[in-house]
């Protein structure tokens, strides 16, 4: 096909039904209809039509993926790739990533609307080297590094949480870095990137002290992690729900389910947009009791409730969330990690290592 085709050289079709036909489309299958014509690539490139196609694939599980990056060693970069597990089968494609470093491990600090907030881990601090990375357009973005930490916070002590939202009031994309000390009485340092500014700034609310966090969940414009507090442990608590909302940039608290019990593994996951909790409890007889909870009204302690609760022969170490079709990722025993179907009752062993990082991500058009 010449390049110099006009757009008057091929057959009408009204731009309504070419929207409607496009929207319904891979993102691979965009890339190269850019190229049909001129109004294509104006449409496929638009503003309105790439927020029309994230709000028509999110609502479909076969747009979403499971993006898996291997850590347990640094490899070269002609060695460190992404792997993208897709549909019921889990049929696996390899990406390789676009700003791999000599010697460099990698992992994720979450996904929203497409775009995966990555992490390096590397000598001069985790947290620190960080980039925005849509695998399905292979755009990518570094992000300016931050001013340097607090002289009170040595490397060796620190506590560096992060979060990747984004600000639906703004229409931006953020990523929050909270830098404390575990124990004592030191203060605490936290800080907030703009894409639209491409540039870090300190919070101005109180920043809280996690003695121990999962893995983050955004939902609903706030950040979702589930933490240990220095109170919590000196009361005996369980824990809680620490938010941080994304356009507000303010923390507060949200309370667990309260037959969660302490000491056992939780994890925040979405599913059906709704908030959920996955726990597991080690039972004497050496297997897991898991269940699966949800917030039926979102900011309602009261309206949690449990949807499933089964048994998992063996340990569960951990959780990597739900699937958009409802199955549940967890690690079991040593070295193995698996999915739940609640329908079948099944598990499947997923070919990856436990040495890995897992997100979840929607096909997207958005550029970093």
């Amino acid at each position: 096909m010449s390049s110099s085709a006009s757009d008057d050289d091929y057959p009408k079709l009204p731009h309504d039904a070419v929207v409607q036909i496009l929207k319904r489309l891979p993102v691979r299958s965009l890339l190269r209809f850019r190229c049909v014509c001129r109004s294509w690539r104006s449409t496929i490139d638009g503003p309105s039509f790439v927020d029309l196609y994230q709000k028509h694939v999110a609502r479909d599980a076969s747009n979403w993926h499971l993006a898996c990056v291997e850590w347990c060693d640094p490899l070269p970069p002609s060695e460190l790739l992404c792997f993208l597990l897709s549909g019921e089968s889990l049929s696996m494609s390899q990406i390789e990533f676009p700003f791999a470093a000599s010697s460099s491990l990698f992992g994720f600090v979450g996904s929203c609307n497409g775009l995966i907030c990555v992490t390096q881990f590397a000598e001069d601090g985790y947290g620190r080297s960080m980039y925005l990375w849509n695998l399905f357009t292979r755009k990518h973005r570094e992000v300016r590094r931050s001013r340097p930490e607090p002289e009170f916070l040595s490397k060796s002590s620190t506590h560096i949480v992060l979060g990747f939202g984004f600000d639906a009031r703004s229409n931006d994309y953020k990523i929050v870095r909270i830098l404390h000390h575990p124990y004592g009485h030191h203060p605490r340092f936290g800080e907030i990137y703009s894409l639209n500014t491409d540039s870090w700034r300190s919070l101005d609310c109180e920043v809280p002290a996690f003695c121990r966090y999962s893995s983050v969940v955004f939902f609903n414009g706030n950040l979702h992690w589930f933490a240990f507090k220095r109170r919590d442990v000196s009361e005996n608590r369980n824990g809680c729900i620490v938010l941080f909302d994304v356009a507000g940039e303010v923390f507060d608290e949200m309370a667990l389910p309260e037959e969660i019990q302490r000491g056992s593994e939780v994890y925040l996951a979405v599913f059906n947009d709704l908030l959920a909790v996955l726990n597991s409890v080690l039972a004497p007889e050496r297997y897991s009791i898991c269940s699966v909870w949800v917030m039926r009204e979102y900011g309602v302690p009261k309206s949690w409730t449990k949807l499933y609760t089964f048994k998992a022969s063996g340990l569960v170490a951990g959780f990597d969330g739900l699937t958009r079709n409802g199955e549940l990722l967890m690690e079991i025993n040593v070295g193995e990690r698996v999915s739940w179907n609640p329908v079948t009752q099944q598990l499947t062993y997923l070919p990856l290592s436990m040495q890995c990082d897992l997100v979840t991500v929607v096909e997207s058009l958005v550029s970093p």
